[in-house]
């Protein structure tokens, strides 16, 4: 692993978009949320995935020209076609659209449909608590996850995330309702690491650790883990999108074709129930007596969701980001 400082690794990540011909103020989105990824630990989705963006540009497979158009359904609802453009912009201007909104209104929901791979949903998150908003983020992905009792895969990873601001502190918290993200396998390949036998199967439908056999990832949680899957799905590709798992343009497939996935975007203003103070109190005595219960292990404290990665944010800051060294030739040209 070679450690790189965030700045310039997101000097180089923004050249190389650039150099795709991604306009700087998309490349600039794109890259902010790679960066947020991995300075937290979420190497899954920081730059590990820059290649595979640039490949699916030259093969047709991302729309560089979308508009981003946003249609107001209602004063508080909205709908975007991202138009297979970046996730991660049109998570980005639905997100400015719905922190204004919930400024105004109270309430703000917009979909998103015809999307790209949007990066880590806590990215988003992170800009409504900034606001002093609570948020909701949901996104259906293409199948790599056999439904409960199933052996092929017929669901995406389905991720879900939310934050809440507090006085000091705040909650984020980011998952895939698989029981692990595609991308985690993919890292360990990277690595060449073994995982746990409960991440994932084969083709055949047998558990394995070695990630280079695993086919398809398994839901978090057995049965409960699937349900919650599924009500991802229904949120997004049901409501939003009309399009769902086996009918979405796949991620390291149809390389040549726009995606089609959908977002959820929730933000709601909690000074509608009590004012601002009330409420940013409330959560942050909630988050002190989490913490003052007692640990299983002697020295240790509960953290609350979100924390670990904050942390793990300020000493990357310091010692640099890790990065696999092909990863770094690539992002640097070596």
């Amino acid at each position: 692993m070679i450690r790189v400082d965030s700045n310039e690794l997101r000097k180089q990540v923004l050249n190389k978009f650039k150099a795709a011909n991604v306009n700087d103020e998309q490349a600039s989105i794109v890259t902010d949320v790679l960066i947020y990824a991995d300075i937290r630990g979420i190497h899954s989705h920081g730059v590990l995935r820059v290649e595979h963006y640039i490949n699916r540009i030259k093969q047709g497979g991302i729309n560089l020209n979308s508009k981003f158009n946003i249609e107001i359904k209602k004063p508080s609802f909205a709908l975007m076609d991202a138009d297979g453009g970046f996730g991660h912009a049109a998570s980005k201007y639905a997100m400015d659209w719905a922190l204004k909104t919930v400024d105004e209104q109270g309430i703000a929901l917009i979909g998103i449909k015809n999307s790209s791979h949007t990066g880590a949903l806590g990215y988003y998150n992170k800009m409504a608590i900034d606001r002093n908003k609570v948020s909701l983020i949901m996104v259906n992905t293409d199948p790599c996850v056999i439904p409960f009792g199933g052996k092929r895969s017929f669901f995406g990873t389905n991720p879900i995330s939310y934050g809440f601001p507090a006085k000091k502190d705040f909650i984020l918290g980011d998952m895939a309702t698989s029981e692990v993200s595609l991308g985690r396998i993919f890292t360990a390949r990277e690595n060449n690491e073994t995982v746990p036998m409960h991440w994932g199967v084969d083709e055949n439908g047998n558990p394995s650790s070695n990630p280079h056999e695993i086919r398809y990832v398994v839901p978090f949680g057995g049965v409960k883990g699937y349900l919650i899957m599924t009500m991802v799905e229904a949120f997004t590709g049901l409501l939003i999108g009309q399009v769902y798992c086996n009918n979405l343009v796949k991620m390291y497939g149809d390389m040549d074709k726009k995606r089609n996935l959908s977002t959820f975007i929730l933000v709601i203003d909690p000074a509608v129930y009590n004012d601002l103070d009330t409420y940013l109190n409330t959560v942050q005595s909630f988050i002190d007596d989490i913490k003052k219960e007692p640990a299983l292990k002697d020295g240790e404290t509960i953290s609350i969701p979100g924390e670990r990665k904050e942390a793990c944010s300020k000493i990357y800051a310091e010692e640099g980001i890790p990065l696999p060294e092909h990863i770094y030739n690539y992002i640097f040209n070596k």
